[in-house]
Protein backbone atom coordinates (compact mmCIF):
# COMPACT_ATOMS: atom_id res chain seq x y z
CA UNK A 1 0.00 0.00 0.00
CA UNK A 2 3.14 2.21 0.84
CA UNK A 3 4.61 1.35 -2.65
CA UNK A 4 1.47 2.17 -4.67
CA UNK A 5 0.92 5.46 -2.65
CA UNK A 6 4.66 6.80 -3.23
CA UNK A 7 4.12 5.76 -6.99
CA UNK A 8 1.06 7.86 -7.18
CA UNK A 9 2.67 10.40 -6.30
CA UNK A 10 5.23 10.12 -8.49
CA UNK A 11 3.13 9.92 -11.09
CA UNK A 12 1.27 13.23 -9.87
CA UNK A 13 4.64 14.81 -9.60
CA UNK A 14 5.48 14.19 -12.96
CA UNK A 15 2.13 15.07 -13.95
CA UNK A 16 2.34 18.11 -12.36
CA UNK A 17 5.87 19.23 -13.90
CA UNK A 18 4.97 18.40 -17.35
CA UNK A 19 2.16 20.87 -16.77
CA UNK A 20 4.35 23.07 -15.30
CA UNK A 21 7.02 23.14 -18.40
CA UNK A 22 4.24 23.57 -20.97
CA UNK A 23 3.15 26.64 -18.77
CA UNK A 24 6.77 27.82 -19.10
CA UNK A 25 7.09 27.39 -22.07
CA UNK A 26 3.78 28.52 -23.38
CA UNK A 27 4.21 31.56 -21.53
CA UNK A 28 7.65 32.16 -23.14
CA UNK A 29 6.22 31.48 -27.01
CA UNK A 30 4.12 33.74 -26.02
CA UNK A 31 6.58 36.52 -25.17
CA UNK A 32 9.10 35.50 -28.13
CA UNK A 33 6.21 35.52 -29.97
CA UNK A 34 4.82 39.46 -29.07
CA UNK A 35 8.44 40.30 -29.37
CA UNK A 36 8.67 39.60 -32.78
CA UNK A 37 5.67 41.11 -33.33
CA UNK A 38 6.45 44.05 -32.23
CA UNK A 39 9.38 44.55 -33.51
CA UNK A 40 7.53 43.74 -37.32
CA UNK A 41 5.26 46.56 -36.26
CA UNK A 42 7.96 49.05 -35.91
CA UNK A 43 9.93 47.71 -39.19
CA UNK A 44 6.29 48.59 -40.97
CA UNK A 45 6.45 52.04 -38.96
CA UNK A 46 10.28 53.03 -39.79
CA UNK A 47 8.75 51.96 -43.63
CA UNK A 48 5.77 54.16 -43.17
CA UNK A 49 8.02 57.44 -42.17
CA UNK A 50 11.20 57.01 -44.45
CA UNK A 51 10.88 59.69 -46.66
CA UNK A 52 10.24 58.31 -50.44
CA UNK A 53 11.57 59.73 -53.81
CA UNK A 54 9.41 59.47 -56.97
CA UNK A 55 11.50 58.44 -59.63
CA UNK A 56 11.62 60.21 -62.89
CA UNK A 57 8.60 62.64 -62.21
CA UNK A 58 7.67 65.14 -64.79
CA UNK A 59 7.16 68.30 -63.59
CA UNK A 60 4.90 70.02 -65.80
CA UNK A 61 4.51 73.54 -65.82
CA UNK A 62 2.71 76.61 -68.19
CA UNK A 63 5.20 78.61 -69.94
CA UNK A 64 2.92 81.51 -70.26
CA UNK A 65 1.50 81.65 -66.82
CA UNK A 66 5.23 81.77 -65.21
CA UNK A 67 6.19 84.60 -67.79
CA UNK A 68 2.71 86.38 -66.86
CA UNK A 69 3.89 86.30 -62.98
CA UNK A 70 7.76 86.69 -63.21
CA UNK A 71 8.07 89.19 -60.56
CA UNK A 72 8.06 88.84 -57.08
CA UNK A 73 6.82 91.95 -54.70
CA UNK A 74 10.71 93.25 -52.70
CA UNK A 75 8.80 93.57 -49.16
CA UNK A 76 7.25 90.16 -49.06
CA UNK A 77 8.76 87.16 -47.32
CA UNK A 78 9.07 84.26 -49.34
CA UNK A 79 6.50 82.30 -50.20
CA UNK A 80 7.74 78.80 -51.93
CA UNK A 81 6.46 77.88 -55.25
CA UNK A 82 5.05 74.07 -55.52
CA UNK A 83 8.55 73.66 -57.20
CA UNK A 84 10.66 74.96 -54.48
CA UNK A 85 8.53 72.11 -52.36
CA UNK A 86 8.54 69.45 -54.69
CA UNK A 87 12.39 69.46 -55.43
CA UNK A 88 13.39 70.61 -52.08
CA UNK A 89 11.61 67.26 -51.30
CA UNK A 90 13.27 64.79 -53.38
CA UNK A 91 16.51 66.41 -53.23
CA UNK A 92 16.28 65.53 -49.19
CA UNK A 93 15.32 62.02 -49.95
CA UNK A 94 18.61 61.90 -52.28
CA UNK A 95 20.78 63.02 -49.34
CA UNK A 96 19.09 60.59 -46.88
CA UNK A 97 19.33 58.04 -49.12
CA UNK A 98 23.49 58.39 -49.24
CA UNK A 99 23.40 59.50 -52.68
CA UNK A 100 25.81 62.56 -52.64
CA UNK A 101 29.42 62.41 -52.13
CA UNK A 102 29.44 63.48 -48.67
CA UNK A 103 26.98 65.13 -46.09
CA UNK A 104 26.55 68.68 -46.17
CA UNK A 105 27.06 69.34 -42.56
CA UNK A 106 27.01 73.04 -40.87
CA UNK A 107 27.55 75.72 -43.78
CA UNK A 108 28.85 78.90 -42.22
CA UNK A 109 28.20 82.44 -43.98
CA UNK A 110 30.44 85.28 -43.76
CA UNK A 111 30.13 88.83 -45.04
CA UNK A 112 33.07 90.67 -45.52
CA UNK A 113 33.49 93.92 -44.04
CA UNK A 114 33.88 96.10 -47.46
CA UNK A 115 32.04 98.31 -49.71
CA UNK A 116 31.50 95.70 -51.97
CA UNK A 117 29.34 93.56 -49.45
CA UNK A 118 31.04 89.90 -50.68
CA UNK A 119 29.76 87.04 -48.86
CA UNK A 120 31.89 84.08 -48.09
CA UNK A 121 30.79 80.50 -47.72
CA UNK A 122 32.42 77.76 -46.05
CA UNK A 123 32.14 74.38 -47.25
CA UNK A 124 35.62 72.79 -47.81
CA UNK A 125 34.14 69.04 -48.27
CA UNK A 126 33.54 69.94 -52.00
CA UNK A 127 36.88 71.64 -52.34
CA UNK A 128 38.39 67.66 -51.43
CA UNK A 129 35.96 64.87 -52.28
CA UNK A 130 34.15 65.85 -55.48
CA UNK A 131 34.49 64.66 -58.96
CA UNK A 132 38.31 65.58 -60.68
CA UNK A 133 37.16 68.04 -63.08
CA UNK A 134 37.80 67.81 -66.38
CA UNK A 135 40.88 69.52 -68.44
CA UNK A 136 39.32 72.74 -70.62
CA UNK A 137 41.60 73.68 -73.18
CA UNK A 138 39.23 76.13 -75.46
CA UNK A 139 35.62 77.54 -75.29
CA UNK A 140 34.38 75.57 -78.21
CA UNK A 141 36.26 72.10 -77.13
CA UNK A 142 33.99 69.69 -78.48
CA UNK A 143 31.52 66.87 -76.66
CA UNK A 144 33.34 63.54 -75.98
CA UNK A 145 31.50 60.56 -75.06
CA UNK A 146 34.24 58.94 -74.03
CA UNK A 147 34.70 61.76 -70.92
CA UNK A 148 32.37 61.63 -68.04
CA UNK A 149 29.12 63.32 -68.80
CA UNK A 150 25.15 63.26 -67.42
CA UNK A 151 24.06 60.64 -69.61
CA UNK A 152 26.53 58.29 -67.42
CA UNK A 153 24.89 59.09 -64.09
CA UNK A 154 22.30 56.71 -62.15
CA UNK A 155 19.40 58.25 -63.77
CA UNK A 156 16.81 56.24 -60.66
CA UNK A 157 19.08 57.92 -57.85
CA UNK A 158 20.40 61.02 -59.50
CA UNK A 159 17.32 62.39 -61.46
CA UNK A 160 15.06 64.78 -59.10
CA UNK A 161 12.69 66.42 -61.80
CA UNK A 162 11.65 65.81 -65.38
CA UNK A 163 10.92 69.65 -66.78
CA UNK A 164 7.52 69.80 -68.96
CA UNK A 165 6.86 72.74 -70.34
CA UNK A 166 3.49 72.88 -72.04
CA UNK A 167 1.17 76.22 -73.22
CA UNK A 168 -1.98 76.22 -72.55
CA UNK A 169 -3.07 75.65 -76.42
CA UNK A 170 -1.37 71.89 -76.49
CA UNK A 171 -2.14 69.30 -74.07
CA UNK A 172 0.48 68.54 -71.43
CA UNK A 173 0.62 65.64 -72.42
CA UNK A 174 1.60 65.54 -76.27
CA UNK A 175 3.96 68.69 -76.08
CA UNK A 176 5.89 66.81 -73.31
CA UNK A 177 5.99 63.78 -76.03
CA UNK A 178 8.12 65.98 -78.42
CA UNK A 179 10.54 67.17 -75.73
CA UNK A 180 13.77 65.64 -75.33
CA UNK A 181 14.87 64.81 -71.89
CA UNK A 182 15.33 68.41 -69.70
CA UNK A 183 16.40 66.54 -66.45
CA UNK A 184 17.51 68.57 -63.12
CA UNK A 185 19.68 66.10 -61.36
CA UNK A 186 21.39 66.32 -57.96
CA UNK A 187 25.28 67.63 -58.02
CA UNK A 188 26.38 65.05 -55.98
CA UNK A 189 29.34 67.17 -54.22
CA UNK A 190 26.59 70.36 -53.50
CA UNK A 191 27.62 73.97 -52.67
CA UNK A 192 24.24 74.34 -50.29
CA UNK A 193 21.18 72.50 -49.81
CA UNK A 194 19.17 71.96 -52.59
CA UNK A 195 22.14 72.38 -55.18
CA UNK A 196 21.00 70.97 -58.31
CA UNK A 197 22.00 70.62 -62.09
CA UNK A 198 19.70 71.49 -64.51
CA UNK A 199 20.86 69.31 -68.03
CA UNK A 200 18.72 70.40 -71.43
CA UNK A 201 19.84 66.98 -73.44
CA UNK A 202 21.17 64.96 -70.42
CA UNK A 203 21.46 61.70 -72.82
CA UNK A 204 24.77 60.62 -74.74
CA UNK A 205 22.60 61.03 -78.14
CA UNK A 206 21.30 64.31 -77.29
CA UNK A 207 24.31 66.14 -75.56
CA UNK A 208 26.02 69.02 -76.58
CA UNK A 209 28.55 70.21 -75.22
CA UNK A 210 29.24 73.30 -72.70
CA UNK A 211 28.19 76.46 -74.64
CA UNK A 212 25.05 77.80 -73.72
CA UNK A 213 22.59 77.74 -76.64
CA UNK A 214 19.20 79.23 -77.10
CA UNK A 215 17.42 76.52 -75.49
CA UNK A 216 19.31 75.55 -72.64
CA UNK A 217 19.25 79.29 -71.95
CA UNK A 218 15.39 79.43 -72.51
CA UNK A 219 15.25 76.51 -69.41
CA UNK A 220 17.73 78.17 -67.35
CA UNK A 221 15.02 81.27 -67.37
CA UNK A 222 12.16 79.07 -66.99
CA UNK A 223 14.02 76.98 -63.85
CA UNK A 224 14.45 81.04 -62.25
CA UNK A 225 10.88 81.23 -62.51
CA UNK A 226 9.75 77.90 -60.99
CA UNK A 227 11.27 79.24 -57.43
CA UNK A 228 9.76 82.24 -55.44
CA UNK A 229 12.80 82.53 -53.28
CA UNK A 230 14.46 85.71 -54.11
CA UNK A 231 17.62 84.55 -53.52
CA UNK A 232 17.41 81.09 -55.80
CA UNK A 233 20.44 81.59 -58.94
CA UNK A 234 20.81 79.79 -61.98
CA UNK A 235 24.45 79.93 -62.86
CA UNK A 236 26.10 79.09 -66.11
CA UNK A 237 30.07 78.27 -66.74
CA UNK A 238 31.51 77.89 -70.19
CA UNK A 239 34.23 76.00 -70.98
CA UNK A 240 37.57 77.88 -69.61
CA UNK A 241 35.38 79.72 -67.41
CA UNK A 242 36.01 77.13 -64.75
CA UNK A 243 33.02 74.77 -66.10
CA UNK A 244 33.81 71.10 -64.80
CA UNK A 245 32.12 68.88 -67.38
CA UNK A 246 32.17 69.54 -70.71
CA UNK A 247 28.43 68.59 -71.65
CA UNK A 248 25.54 71.78 -71.31
CA UNK A 249 24.44 72.00 -67.89
CA UNK A 250 23.24 74.89 -65.23
CA UNK A 251 23.55 74.99 -61.32
CA UNK A 252 21.21 76.16 -59.35
CA UNK A 253 20.93 76.93 -55.64
CA UNK A 254 19.39 79.09 -52.91
CA UNK A 255 21.94 81.36 -51.37
CA UNK A 256 21.30 82.18 -47.55
CA UNK A 257 22.08 85.62 -47.87
CA UNK A 258 21.10 88.22 -50.17
CA UNK A 259 23.68 89.65 -52.43
CA UNK A 260 24.99 92.86 -53.53
CA UNK A 261 24.61 92.14 -57.44
CA UNK A 262 20.84 91.51 -56.98
CA UNK A 263 20.44 95.22 -56.47
CA UNK A 264 24.03 96.98 -57.33
CA UNK A 265 23.06 99.75 -59.74
CA UNK A 266 23.81 99.41 -63.52
CA UNK A 267 24.29 102.19 -66.52
CA UNK A 268 22.52 101.45 -69.50
CA UNK A 269 24.30 100.91 -72.69
CA UNK A 270 21.88 100.36 -75.66
CA UNK A 271 18.10 99.74 -75.46
CA UNK A 272 17.57 96.78 -73.49
CA UNK A 273 21.79 96.15 -72.97
CA UNK A 274 23.21 97.41 -69.19
CA UNK A 275 26.27 96.85 -67.68
CA UNK A 276 27.25 97.29 -64.19
CA UNK A 277 28.22 100.46 -63.07
CA UNK A 278 31.68 100.90 -62.60
CA UNK A 279 32.13 100.79 -58.82
CA UNK A 280 31.59 97.17 -58.96
CA UNK A 281 34.86 94.44 -58.99
CA UNK A 282 33.92 93.09 -61.56
CA UNK A 283 32.80 93.78 -65.89
CA UNK A 284 29.05 92.72 -66.43
CA UNK A 285 26.72 92.73 -69.31
CA UNK A 286 23.23 92.70 -67.67
CA UNK A 287 19.91 92.47 -69.89
CA UNK A 288 16.85 92.82 -67.98
CA UNK A 289 13.62 91.65 -68.50
CA UNK A 290 11.09 92.15 -71.11
CA UNK A 291 7.39 90.73 -70.81
CA UNK A 292 8.45 87.12 -71.19
CA UNK A 293 11.34 84.15 -70.52
CA UNK A 294 11.51 84.35 -74.58
CA UNK A 295 13.17 87.80 -75.00
CA UNK A 296 15.28 87.55 -72.03
CA UNK A 297 16.59 84.28 -73.59
CA UNK A 298 17.08 86.12 -77.06
CA UNK A 299 18.56 88.96 -74.80
CA UNK A 300 21.23 86.92 -73.18
CA UNK A 301 22.21 85.17 -76.33
CA UNK A 302 22.86 88.15 -78.52
CA UNK A 303 25.70 88.89 -75.59
CA UNK A 304 26.72 85.14 -75.81
CA UNK A 305 27.13 85.43 -79.45
CA UNK A 306 29.46 88.47 -79.31
CA UNK A 307 31.79 86.63 -76.26
CA UNK A 308 31.91 83.06 -78.52
CA UNK A 309 32.32 84.98 -81.49
CA UNK A 310 35.37 86.47 -80.14
CA UNK A 311 36.49 83.45 -78.14
CA UNK A 312 36.03 85.32 -74.58
CA UNK A 313 35.00 83.19 -71.93
CA UNK A 314 32.61 83.67 -69.51
CA UNK A 315 29.82 83.30 -66.61
CA UNK A 316 26.35 83.85 -66.11
CA UNK A 317 24.14 84.29 -63.44
CA UNK A 318 20.32 84.44 -63.70
CA UNK A 319 18.71 86.15 -60.43
CA UNK A 320 15.77 88.49 -59.47
CA UNK A 321 16.44 92.02 -58.60
CA UNK A 322 15.25 95.40 -59.41
CA UNK A 323 15.46 95.76 -63.16
CA UNK A 324 18.02 97.72 -64.48
CA UNK A 325 16.64 100.50 -65.52
CA UNK A 326 15.35 101.52 -62.54
CA UNK A 327 12.25 102.60 -63.67
CA UNK A 328 10.32 99.52 -65.01
CA UNK A 329 8.70 97.18 -62.16
CA UNK A 330 9.08 99.46 -59.33
CA UNK A 331 8.43 97.35 -56.41
CA UNK A 332 8.95 94.09 -58.15
CA UNK A 333 12.12 92.22 -57.92
CA UNK A 334 12.41 90.72 -61.54
CA UNK A 335 14.14 87.84 -63.94
CA UNK A 336 17.48 89.18 -65.45
CA UNK A 337 21.13 88.21 -66.34
CA UNK A 338 24.23 88.99 -65.50
CA UNK A 339 27.22 88.16 -68.26
CA UNK A 340 30.67 88.50 -67.20
CA UNK A 341 33.51 88.51 -69.94
CA UNK A 342 36.43 86.61 -68.37
CA UNK A 343 40.33 85.29 -68.86
CA UNK A 344 40.38 82.35 -70.19
CA UNK A 345 41.45 79.56 -67.37
CA UNK A 346 43.33 76.53 -69.59
CA UNK A 347 43.40 72.91 -67.78
CA UNK A 348 41.61 71.25 -64.99
CA UNK A 349 40.22 73.76 -62.25
CA UNK A 350 42.43 73.86 -58.67
CA UNK A 351 41.22 74.90 -55.51
CA UNK A 352 43.12 77.52 -54.87
CA UNK A 353 44.08 79.72 -51.16
CA UNK A 354 40.78 81.12 -51.10
CA UNK A 355 38.37 80.58 -53.52
CA UNK A 356 38.10 80.09 -57.72
CA UNK A 357 36.42 82.41 -59.45
CA UNK A 358 33.55 81.29 -61.34
CA UNK A 359 29.91 82.46 -61.64
CA UNK A 360 28.73 82.14 -57.85
CA UNK A 361 32.06 84.21 -56.76
CA UNK A 362 31.62 86.96 -59.34
CA UNK A 363 27.87 87.28 -58.20
CA UNK A 364 29.72 88.07 -54.69
CA UNK A 365 29.43 84.67 -53.07
CA UNK A 366 32.93 83.37 -52.63
CA UNK A 367 32.91 79.65 -51.69
CA UNK A 368 35.60 79.24 -49.75
CA UNK A 369 37.72 75.63 -49.68
CA UNK A 370 40.20 76.69 -46.74
CA UNK A 371 40.86 76.35 -44.00
CA UNK A 372 38.17 77.36 -40.73
CA UNK A 373 41.59 80.38 -39.76
CA UNK A 374 41.55 81.09 -43.31
CA UNK A 375 37.68 81.64 -43.96
CA UNK A 376 37.68 84.00 -40.94
CA UNK A 377 40.83 85.79 -41.40
CA UNK A 378 40.04 86.58 -45.56
CA UNK A 379 39.43 90.66 -45.98
CA UNK A 380 37.74 91.72 -49.21
CA UNK A 381 41.38 93.07 -50.63
CA UNK A 382 42.44 89.69 -50.53
CA UNK A 383 39.18 88.58 -52.64
CA UNK A 384 39.17 91.38 -54.63
CA UNK A 385 42.67 90.32 -55.79
CA UNK A 386 41.41 87.06 -56.45
CA UNK A 387 38.26 88.69 -58.51
CA UNK A 388 40.37 90.78 -60.65
CA UNK A 389 42.90 88.72 -61.77
CA UNK A 390 40.30 86.82 -63.91
CA UNK A 391 39.05 90.31 -65.12
CA UNK A 392 40.03 91.34 -69.12
CA UNK A 393 41.68 94.29 -69.85
CA UNK A 394 39.94 97.41 -70.91
CA UNK A 395 40.66 97.96 -74.63
CA UNK A 396 38.98 93.52 -74.72
CA UNK A 397 35.59 95.12 -72.88
CA UNK A 398 35.33 97.90 -74.88
CA UNK A 399 35.87 96.26 -78.42
CA UNK A 400 33.17 94.01 -77.25
CA UNK A 401 30.65 96.70 -75.83
CA UNK A 402 30.68 98.25 -79.00
CA UNK A 403 29.69 94.65 -80.70
CA UNK A 404 26.78 94.24 -78.10
CA UNK A 405 26.10 97.73 -78.76
CA UNK A 406 25.71 96.64 -82.58
CA UNK A 407 23.85 93.96 -81.74
CA UNK A 408 20.92 95.46 -79.38
CA UNK A 409 20.87 98.46 -81.56
CA UNK A 410 18.55 96.22 -84.38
Amino acid sequence: MRLYRTASKRRLLIAASGVYERLHWGRSAIIVTIGLLTIYILLLLSRTHRPKRVINMNFEYDRELLSSSAGLPQLELDNLSSFDNTMMEQWDVAMHKGYFRYKLGELRYRQLPGKQALVALSNRARGTLRRPPESMCHINQPFNPDKFHFGLIKADKEVLLKMKPFFRWFSASSHADHEPNNDIIINDSPIERGHILMVPHRTATEASPQSATEYGVRYAVDLLLLSQHRHWLVLFNSLCALASVNHLHFHALYSNEALASQTWPAVNVCNSLYRLDDNYHSFAFVVGWRQSSEQLALDIMRVIKVLVGNNVAHNMVIMRGPDPSAALYPGLLVPKALIFPRKHFVGAKQQSVHFNVAALELAGLLLHYGSQEEFEHLTEQEALETLKAAQLDAATLKQLTDEAVQEFAV
